[in-house]
């Protein structure tokens, strides 16, 4: 009896979850291009008659069509990579290609980050009363009344479970207006503060109030410890960019491998600001030191 000849289909390499980009199963080409299971499977059962010989050839034009529009599209997105140390301004930088080229953030966007901006504030006040007995020559409240206003912050506003009742924010209003505060903030370079410390202790009344909604001024401010690696992806004049923000802190770093491949630019980014500051991980190692070090290092390395 005789049989007839088996077709040659092209060959796919099936890979269950091997593309990065795609959060179904899929099929990954030698180029790097995915395509969906369905179409690799549907592609594969093909019989041997004339219609569905047509259909194969339509299948494959199909098939060129999607990977050309794919190499494209690749080819025209630049990818950027934002590099520096701990608290040198790398997500602020995300968070301003968000408000100038992403229309900014969402109601619900900008509700989720009250609880951050909070903790900001909560942190500054603490960071500066308890500073004031640590630096040398240590600081005085000028006004002794308030001392039980700093030993309700180093009290009960640094527990970890506070929930901000309305007694802190007063507070911390008064304490703020304190000269010793005041003073103890402009020797800041000598302990760990925020950079964001006087914009949001200046705004404390505002933050307190129930219907509290922060500004996109105020999560550009507001400060949040970046671990991991996040894409955010814009567009300017037609042109695509998918810029990668990391943690800049020595443990985060080893993770910054996994962003170099197919990268268009790497972002170095320094804050000129804390010359005179030291790490929060090393006290023993200057931050401008420290980012002309890591910049030596990646160049050399490159």
């Amino acid at each position: 009896m005789h049989q007839r000849g088996v077709a040659h289909l092209p060959s796919f390499t099936f890979i269950p979850n091997a593309c990065l980009r795609c959060s179904s199963l899929s099929s990954l080409l030698p180029n790097g291009v995915c395509l969906p299971l369905e179409m690799v499977v549907g592609c594969c059962t093909l019989s041997n008659t004339s219609d569905d010989v047509k259909s194969r050839n339509e299948a494959n034009k199909q098939i060129e069509k999607i990977i050309e529009k794919e190499k494209k599209k690749f080819k025209s997105t630049h990818r950027l990579l934002l590099l520096g140390a701990g608290e040198s301004g790398k997500s602020t930088i995300v968070k301003q290609m968000r408000i100038l080229h992403i229309d900014g953030f969402s109601e619900a966007e900008k509700k989720e980050k009250i609880e951050a901006i909070r903790k900001n504030l909560r942190d500054a006040i603490c960071s500066i009363s308890g500073a004031m007995s640590v630096i040398h020559p240590p600081v005085e409240l000028a006004h002794p009344e308030n001392k039980k206003l700093r030993d309700y912050m180093l009290e009960q506003a640094s527990k970890s479970d506070f929930d901000y009742p309305p007694e802190f924010y007063k507070n911390c209003t008064e304490l703020w207006r304190d000269k010793g505060i005041q003073e103890t903030f402009e020797r800041s370079n000598e302990y760990q503060l925020i950079d964001c410390a006087k914009y949001f202790l200046d705004k404390t009344e505002e933050l307190g109030r129930p219907d509290y909604i922060p500004s996109e001024q105020d999560i550009l401010r507001c400060r949040v410890l970046t671990s991991g690696i996040f894409e955010t992806k814009f567009s300017v004049d037609k042109v695509n960019f998918h810029m990668f923000d990391v943690g800049g802190q020595r443990e985060e770093r080893r993770k910054w491998i996994q962003c170099f491949n197919d990268v268009t630019a790497i972002i170095f980014v320094a804050a000129c600001s804390s010359y005179n500051m030291v790490l929060r991980e090393d006290p023993s190692q200057n931050r401008v030191k420290e980012s002309l070090e890591l910049l030596g290092s990646i160049w050399n390395n490159r």
